[in-house]
């Protein structure tokens, strides 16, 4: 994750309030393979989320999706 105020910068919003929904900048998002069903993402603001069915979201915002995390 970049820098509180590299983000800031970069997005308008506050790190821990970063959106993909309605941003000035198309940013490229990228999900892991294994999301899947009702997610819940950064609304803006804090103490605000958005809940949305993932699939519907990824296709939404044109996301690339492929398995891009390692186990645990």
């Amino acid at each position: 994750m970049p820098p509180a105020d590299v983000a800031l910068a970069a997005t308008g919003y506050e790190r821990g309030t970063i959106t993909p929904l309605g941003s000035s900048t198309a940013w490229p998002v990228w999900a892991d393979a294994s999301i899947s069903g009702r997610v819940s993402l950064g609304a803006g603001a804090h103490g605000l989320s958005a809940f949305v069915d993932a699939a519907e979201l990824f296709a939404a915002l044109g996301a690339t999706v492929a398995d891009i995390s390692e186990p645990a």
